[in-house]
């Protein structure tokens, strides 16, 4: 299933909060792209359909940072947008993102995801910033990450 990346990002907002915890609009941007990633990497198929850019920071959905920047530099809850029944697979994919990526400070999520030669780089040195960041260049990404992570195991 396709979802609405601002319900993605609501799901992460709402994760947050059950914790008491308060994520930055950065850091929304950046679990929601990462588990974007990671769902085309596992899944082989787009987590939301909503555009991808390469802005300074990194990767911006323009859709959830138009979304939720009204609420300043700390989001303080969800936005309107209707609500999405995620599967299970989806949800677990979700949690896993969150618990992995979302101790992370703002800033270093941005490291993560505009690293040399990653999508984030190669979007900005063809098309510089607000250039659009393909799925497949994406996904290309992540399943490098993934190889390297299988590779890193089984040197262990």
């Amino acid at each position: 299933m396709i979802y609405d990346a601002r319900q993605v990002a609501n799901w992460f907002v709402t994760r947050a909060q059950r914790e008491g915890k308060t994520l930055s609009i950065m850091s929304l941007l950046k679990l929601t792209y990462i588990a974007h990633g990671w769902h085309l990497e596992t899944q082989n198929s787009p987590l939301f359909s909503n555009r991808i850019e390469a802005w300074q920071y990194g990767p911006v959905i323009p859709d959830v940072y138009g979304a939720f920047r009204r609420q300043g530099i700390h989001v303080t809850g969800p936005v309107q947008v209707p609500n999405a029944q995620f599967t299970p697979s989806d949800e677990y994919l979700l949690d896993q993102v969150y618990n992995v990526y979302g101790r992370l400070q703002p800033f270093q999520l941005s490291d993560l995801t505009h690293v040399s030669g990653g999508p984030w780089d190669i979007a900005t040195k063809s098309g510089g910033y607000h250039a659009v960041i393909p799925d497949e260049l994406i996904k290309q990404h992540y399943v490098m990450k993934r190889a390297e992570a299988d590779r890193q195991a089984a040197n262990v």
